[in-house]
């Protein structure tokens, strides 16, 4: 894995048409699949449970949203959901300071 980091998450407003009028509500989150005949379940992140440590764990930094003035914020308020806990991890760790931003580590194993 290299130092380089990776802008990721750009959806230009045409896919969201509906929302000409704003939004109450925002939800993100991450999936993994698998095909049923490989019966493994498939790592995400880096393979292991997240950690308060961005040098071990997978994350997400500088997470905002768009607030009605068009200005990016931090969000508040926020909810974790997990689907499935035994086997995936996530940190919603909040505001970090200017570097990181509103900080979500995540990760779990590979799984036979």
């Amino acid at each position: 894995m290299d130092d380089d980091k990776y802008a990721i998450g750009y959806w230009p407003k045409t896919f969201f048409t509906g929302l000409a009028n704003a939004a109450t509500e925002v939800e993100w989150g991450g999936e993994v699949s698998f095909a049923l005949e490989e019966k493994v379940l498939p790592e995400m992140g880096n393979g292991r449970f997240p950690l308060y440590d961005t040098k071990s764990s997978a994350f997400m930094q500088h997470v905002t949203v768009v607030d009605e003035t068009l200005h990016n914020v931090n969000p508040t308020n926020t909810e974790k959901f997990k689907s499935c806990q035994a086997l995936y991890g996530v940190i919603d760790a909040g505001y970090q300071g200017d570097y990181f931003g509103h900080l979500i580590l995540f990760g779990g194993p590979l799984l036979p």
